[in-house]
């Protein structure tokens, strides 16, 4: 049995389908028992529950061989440091609990570095707490997610333009999550597996050339404009965004634009995925 936290998301659904192909009992843990129907609908066994929950998990995990493990951002949510450690400390607690021998967590390129890197410092300390943990432990860190574009596609769509603060020199290894969720789930399905897996998908690539090449498939000309950060700031706040969430956003593209974040394992065989950013937003297309 391996569980599988938020099996109705991007990474965690790909993770659960891809073990269920391989014929592995799968126990999919999520919110909401509607969207964990697709993996239930393939033979997962629906758990639903709070994440922030140490006994659910725990229950959760109980028996399992392997578990995969996320922390769910909520960027409509204000507090992300408290919820983070929330999240965090009950996973972590419950895989103790539950003497789950081997995990897989999804963390991110940058997780490395302890400070000065906005959200990805929340994944620096949830990987310091599950390398305390009695267990084999995997962790899985992509570069930036295609899927980062999504909150504010339909704004580019509409004026032509992305606004952001990160360099537009500066090259950033992009993947899609199907990607990422494929790497997880054959870490899950190797019982030697451990250490470090960055997921870089196919190609470094600047945010111009991938909001280019992103409206080319959506058949619109998209261009890219870097802003001041107080602009952001402004702009993000007033679109919804809780105040503590936008700084975090801005420091983790300070932390791209000087070089901070930065892959440890370099572009390799190993580190580097198939789906390319068009092939991720013809997906969009056909959805």
């Amino acid at each position: 049995m391996i569980t599988v936290l938020g099996a109705s998301g991007n990474t965690g659904g790909r993770v659960a389908r891809r073990l269920r192909e391989a014929g592995q009992p799968v126990r999919a843990v999520g919110r909401d028992a509607a969207r964990l129907a697709d993996v239930a609908g393939i033979g997962a066994e629906a758990h639903v529950g709070d994440i922030t929950d140490a006994a659910f998990l725990a229950d959760a995990f109980r028996g399992a061989d392997a578990a995969y493990v996320l922390m769910p951002l909520d960027l409509a949510a204000g507090g992300y440091r408290a919820q983070q450690e929330q999240v965090g400390t009950a996973i972590t607690a419950a895989l103790g609990a539950a003497r789950v021998p081997r995990v897989v967590a999804l963390s991110a390129v940058g997780a490395d570095v302890a400070r000065g890197t906005g959200f990805l410092e929340t994944l620096h300390e949830q990987e310091q707490r599950l390398g305390a943990l009695d267990a084999q432990v995997t962790v899985v860190r992509p570069g930036l997610f295609f899927e980062s574009f999504l909150p504010s596609l339909a704004a580019m769509q509409a004026t032509g333009v992305h606004h952001d603060t990160i360099d537009p020199a500066v090259p950033l290894p992009m993947v899609a999550t199907v990607d990422v969720g494929d790497a997880a789930g054959a870490a899950l399905l190797d019982p030697a597996a451990a250490g470090v897996r960055e997921v870089h998908g196919p190609e470094d690539l600047t945010v111009p050339d991938a909001v280019a090449r992103l409206g080319a498939v959506l058949g619109t000309s998209l261009r890219y404009e870097r802003v001041p950060e107080d602009v952001m700031r402004a702009a993000l706040v007033d679109a919804g965004l809780p105040p503590d969430v936008v700084t975090e956003h801005l420091a983790m593209n300070a932390a791209f634009n000087d070089g901070t974040v930065h892959s440890l394992a370099g572009r390799s065989p190993a580190t580097t995925t198939p789906t390319s950013i068009e092939d991720w937003a013809r997906s969009l297309v056909a959805a």
